[in-house]
C-alpha cells in the first residue's frame, strides 16, 4: 500500500520532536509498503530549518521512509505566527504533493486541523480514501485549557470544520481510548473509528543509536549529584501550558523546604513556560533543579539511563476525561525507571502498567510527597516498579502491534 500520511510535527529521531509516524512507517516499509510523510521544515523545539535558504521542498528517506519536508514560517510563542506556521504548511502541502505518484490512502493528522483539512484536499484531488488520525481534540482542548472560549466565533469555525472533516473521512484513528464516544456523538459510525495508541520502537533501528556522546554533559551533571546520594528525578519533553512542568519546579521548592536535600530535579526540553519555572526557581533559590535543552530523540534513552524516577504532569482540565497517549509516559515507562505521575486520567499508562505512582494533578505536595515514599524505597525497590512498567510496555504498546493496527484501520478505509 502507497501511504501518505500529514503530520506537521512528525520527525524522525534526529530531532526532540514525536516519532510515531517514522516508526510505523519504518515497521511498514520493511513488510513492503510505502509510506510518505509530509511534515513541517520548521522545528519549535529548536527553532531551525531542515531546508536550505531558498528551497520550497526536499526529499529525504530515513530507514525506508519517506519524509517530505515543506517549508513553513517561523514561530516562537503560541500567538497568530503560530497560527501562520500552521497555514503556511496546509498551504505548502499542496504543491509538494502534486510532484509525487497517486498514493492508495491519504492520512491527515491532528494536532491542527489545517494539516488534516489539507489531507482531504489531497484525498478529492488524488480521488483516494481519507483518514482523520485525532492526537489532539480541536477545539474541545483549547477551550477546556482557557485559550478559546465555548462561544466564541473561533470555537464555532473550528468546531464545525472538526465535524465536516470526521464526516468526510472513511476512517476516523484515535489515540486517545476514550475519545470514540466524543467522535461518534459528532456523527461518526462507532465502526468508523479505530483506536491505535503511541508506543516505543520494538527496537533501536541501525543508525538510531541513543546519541550518548551528544548528551555527554548532562549525564554527567546527573550522575555528579548521583555520587553525593541524591536520588535524581527527570522531566523530558515541551514545557508547554498543558505539561504542568510549574506543579514539578513547585514539588522541588516543597523538598527543599521539607530538608529533603537528597533529591534532585532535572527538567530537559524547551518551550513557552519554560522562561517562567526558570524564573521561578531563581527566585526561590532552588539549587536542586537544573534546566536543560531539549535533545534528539534518539538521545531520550541515554537521558532517561541516567535518572532514578521520571517526572510526568497535566493540568486538571476536562478534556483528559477521553485518556491520555503521551509520547514520553512510554518512553518513561520503556526505560525501566518508575513515573510519578502528577495526573487524573482514568487509565493512564502508569496507573495500567504499575510502573509507578499517580498523584493528584496540580499538586507540588504530593508530587513531593511521592518523590519522599520512593527515594526510602532505595534502588531495589525502585528497580522493581520500573520493570513492571517496560515489561507491560513492550507487550501492549510495542511499534510493530501499533503499526499493524494502523495498517488495518487504512485497509478499511478502502473498502
Amino acid at each position: 500500500m502507497r501511504i501518505w500520511i500529514l503530520n506537521h510535527y512528525a520527525s524522525p529521531p534526529d530531532q526532540p520532536a514525536g516519532t510515531r509516524h517514522y516508526e510505523f512507517g519504518r515497521v511498514l516499509a520493511a513488510q513492503g509498503h510505502e509510506v510518505t510523510i509530509f511534515s513541517s521544515s520548521f522545528s519549535h523545539f529548536n527553532g531551525q530549518h531542515r531546508l536550505d535558504p531558498g528551497e520550497c521542498t526536499r526529499v529525504e528517506w530515513v530507514d525506508g521512509v519517506r519524509f517530505v519536508w515543506v517549508r513553513t514560517t517561523r514561530y516562537t510563542r503560541n500567538d497568530l505566527r503560530r497560527v501562520g506556521n500552521m497555514l503556511s504548511y496546509a498551504v505548502g502541502v499542496l504543491p509538494a504533493q502534486s510532484r509525487l505518484s497517486r498514493p492508495d490512502v491519504v492520512v491527515g493528522s491532528s494536532v491542527h486541523l489545517a494539516a488534516v483539512a489539507a489531507a482531504w484536499l489531497v484525498g478529492r484531488a488524488r480521488r483516494v480514501p481519507f483518514v482523520f488520525e485525532v492526537r489532539d481534540l480541536w477545539p474541545q482542548t483549547l477551550v477546556d485549557m482557557g485559550a478559546l472560549r465555548e462561544r466564541s466565533v473561533a470555537a464555532r469555525v473550528l468546531r464545525a470544520a472538526e465535524c465536516f472533516l470526521f464526516r468526510q473521512a472513511r476512517v476516523v484513528i484515535t489515540l486517545l481510548p476514550r475519545a470514540p464516544e466524543y467522535i461518534a456523538a459528532r456523527g461518526v459510525a462507532p465502526e468508523r473509528i479505530a483506536y491505535v495508541p503511541n508506543g516505543i520502537a520494538d527496537a533501536i533501528p541501525a543508525g538510531g543509536k541513543p546519541a550518548r556522546d551528544a548528551v555527554a554533559e548532562l549525564t554527567g551533571r546527573i550522575e555528579e549529584w548521583r555520587r553525593a546520594g541524591r536520588m535524581v528525578a527527570g522531566y523530558v519533553g515541551s514545557h508547554a501550558r498543558a505539561n504542568g512542568v510549574a506543579v514539578l519546579v513547585g514539588a522541588a521548592r516543597e523538598l527543599r523546604d521539607r530538608g529533603e536535600d537528597g533529591i534532585a530535579l532535572v527538567f530537559v526540553g524547551a518551550g513557552p513556560e519554560k522562561a517562567e519555572c526558570e524564573r521561578f526557581a531563581r527566585e526561590h533559590g532552588l539549587s536542586n533543579v537544573l534546566f536543560w535543552r531539549p535533545v534528539a530523540k534518539q538521545s531520550v534513552p541515554a537521558v532517561l539511563a541516567a535518572l532514578d524516577v521520571t517526572l510526568f504532569a497535566v493540568r486538571d482540565v476536562p478534556v483528559f476525561r477521553y485518556g491520555l497517549s503521551s509520547n514520553k509516559l512510554f518512553d518513561y515507562l520503556a526505560s525501566g525507571r518508575p513515573v510519578v505521575a502528577a495526573c487524573a486520567v482514568p487509565g493512564n499508562p502508569v496507573s495500567e502498567s504499575g510502573g509507578g505512582t499517580c498523584v493528584p494533578p496540580e499538586s507540588p505536595q504530593a508530587v513531593a510527597d511521592a518523590l519522599i515514599d520512593l527515594a526510602t524505597l532505595g534502588d531495589a525497590g525502585r528497580r522493581a516498579i520500573g520493570d513492571r512498567g517496560r515489561r507491560w510496555v513492550y507487550e501492549h504498546h510495542g511499534a510493530t502491534v501499533l503499526a499493524g493496527q494502523f495498517l488495518q484501520a487504512l485497509t478499511q478505509a478502502q473498502r
